[in-house]
């Protein structure tokens, strides 16, 4: 069998590295969009080159959106990861930290998700498109405007373009995590904001970047083949209520 190609923004770090390693022991080849050609570096050491493909750049260019689509024939999942924070006051969020984070958080995915689900309908491909959410996407909070704006937007996105893509047969979802901690500095250093998150969440415990990179590969296989439109809230039940 033909191994499936699996497309991964922001995987060079993180939530999107670990997705990287989940669907590459699951078999797939990979073709990895990276921000630093030292994520490369790193990557190159626990991958088979003959495997994955790697594009460096910024997804705040729509050049390098469109390079990537030029040189990509299709894939056969598209995983929309990188991402970026915006923890100002609403009304001292600027004009160009808000065009950054709605280029990167949101842009980036409906153009990624354009160009794929393109090729996906052109070669008959029925596959599937998940983006990383959040939490912050079903629910407000405080100092958290201009990333919520760019969550719920993704929501929004999502169950639309399930409607549009559906007699195609290709799948839109979201996974929207609560606090994922992605590396033991912030661990050792952020303890007493992490306290005060954990508080928030009913299970009292943070997911982690191996049960995110397992959800969204779920989202690839047969067992979720009527899935589609809809997220899956990995929070611990912080969504639940107050």
């Amino acid at each position: 069998m033909k191994n499936k190609i699996t497309l991964i923004s922001g995987a060079g770090r993180g939530i999107g590295e670990e997705i990287a390693k989940k669907f590459y022991n699951e078999g797939h080849n990979l073709i990895l969009l990276l921000y630093r050609s030292n994520q490369k570096k790193k990557l190159e050491n626990q991958f088979d080159k003959k495997r994955v493909n790697y594009f460096v750049g910024d997804l705040e260019s729509k050049k390098f959106i469109q390079l990537v689509g030029k040189k990509v024939k299709y894939v056969d999942n598209l995983v929309n990861n990188a991402g970026i924070a915006n923890k100002d006051y609403f009304i001292n969020v600027k004009p160009k930290d808000l065009d950054k984070i709605i280029d990167i958080n949101f842009k980036s995915y409906f153009f990624l998700s354009q160009i794929f689900a393109k090729k996906m309908v052109q070669n008959r491909i029925k596959g599937s498109i998940i983006s990383i959410s959040s939490q912050l996407g079903h629910v407000g909070a405080f100092n958290r405007t201009a990333y919520c704006s760019t969550k719920f937007a993704l929501e929004g996105f999502t169950k639309s373009a399930a409607m549009d893509l559906g007699k195609h047969g290709i799948r839109v979802n979201t996974v929207a995590p609560t606090k994922v901690i992605v590396s033991e500095r912030e661990r050792k250093n952020e303890k007493k904001r992490l306290n005060l998150i954990k508080k928030k969440i009913p299970l009292n415990r943070f997911s982690t970047t191996i049960e995110i990179a397992s959800i969204v590969y779920f989202l690839t296989t047969d067992s979720a083949k009527s899935i589609t439109g809809t997220s899956i809230i990995s929070d611990g039940g912080w969504t639940c209520g107050k």
